[in-house]
């Protein structure tokens, strides 16, 4: 057994190329452990994930905000149109999410709601106006013809998204999604 090991050593020996200055270990044995200690010290320092430089919270999480109640219906085209459409869809009754994405041309725009009932459908966020650094977006969303049962809130869950371009969101600071009892808003 001993032999085996005095050949397997002597095998690692001989890898070395001649000539070589092993005093170049040397200096890895004290840069090794200073780097780790460095390492370890500012990795104690701040945590990324809460960092400005971290492009998942981009906006920051969203919160619970008071709904402004206004019961117009907006149209979808300007007003100058010959033919005007009017948005019949009404708002989604509760807004539970709200997320900014970061996309390498813009934003996307991704809110959950909770219907009032089973079977709506063709949800969208509708632009309501843009004052102030306050990008304001209605989600609206369609009722289901006849009656429809109200089961638990997860299978009356819609999720809906729109995405902006950087030139819409350049003086964007908060978006605020309305619902029809509550609005989740979220800044920079």
């Amino acid at each position: 057994m001993h032999q085996v090991q005095r050949v397997l050593f002597k095998a690692a020996l001989i890898r070395y190329p001649k000539g070589n200055d092993l005093s170049k270990g040397r200096t890895m044995r004290k840069t090794l452990p200073l780097l780790l200690c460095a390492t370890l010290a500012v990795t104690g320092c701040a945590r990324v994930s809460d960092s400005k430089l971290n492009p998942l919270n981009w906006f920051g999480a969203s919160r619970s905000a008071p709904l402004n109640a206004t019961d117009e219906l907006r149209p979808l085209v300007p007003a100058n149109r010959a033919t005007k459409v009017v948005d019949s869809r009404g708002a989604i009754e509760t807004v539970a999410t709200l997320s900014v994405e970061k996309t390498p041309d813009g934003a996307l725009i991704r809110a959950t709601g909770i219907a009032s009932t089973q079977g709506q459908f063709n949800a969208q966020l509708v632009p309501v106006s843009n004052e102030g650094g306050t990008l304001t977006l209605a989600f609206r969303i369609q009722a289901a013809a006849g009656s429809t049962g109200v089961n638990d809130a997860r299978s009356r869950e819609v999720t809906v998204a729109r995405f902006l371009s950087f030139d819409e969101l350049s003086d964007v600071k908060t978006i605020v999604v309305q619902g029809a009892t509550n609005a989740r808003n979220t800044s920079r």
